[in-house]
């Protein structure tokens, strides 16, 4: 599933995350996307995000074995890779889910397995609260800070 995020820069819903409707490769970079968020994405998607962003999504991006040098580092077109795990905390009790980042030319790019509560949380922060999210950074640090408010709850 394809989710792609906008921002909304205009009077008083400035800097609230809009979600766009996308059904096409040309409608997803018209869109101006800050974030574009891929849960267990197909090959066709993956390969709108080559074709539209110049980036090809690792095979192994979220694979449970992580090594220390692929948490985190940085490609030579100056993509940043990050890694990390997220809790979710369901009826099968707390379980850690990895979710893989890639962040290049200002839009934040998420790939998941499944549903993460605390993505779902920040979407409705987003939406509800102007000035909430300002980039793709600010909304790779709000789920961060999410995931640890969510994680002291559980």
């Amino acid at each position: 599933m394809l989710n792609v995020f906008s921002l909304d820069n205009v009077g008083i819903a400035r800097g609230r995350l809009i979600q766009v409707e996308v059904d096409s490769p040309q409608v997803l970079i018209q869109s101006n996307p800050v974030w574009v968020d891929l849960e267990s994405p197909t090959s066709e998607e993956k390969n709108w995000i080559t074709s539209q962003f110049g980036m090809a999504i690792p095979e192994n991006a979220v694979d449970e074995d992580l090594e220390e040098s692929a948490r985190f580092y940085e490609v030579d077109n100056g993509e940043i890779h990050l890694r990390s795990d997220f809790l979710i905390d369901d009826a099968d009790g707390p379980r850690n889910l990895r979710v893989a980042f890639i962040v290049k030319n200002g839009v934040l790019f998420s790939i998941r397995d499944e549903d993460v509560p605390v993505f779902r949380l920040l979407r409705l922060r987003a939406r509800r609260t102007p000035a909430f999210i300002e980039d793709a950074k600010d909304v790779l640090l709000k789920l961060f800070d999410a995931d640890v408010e969510y994680s002291a709850d559980s």
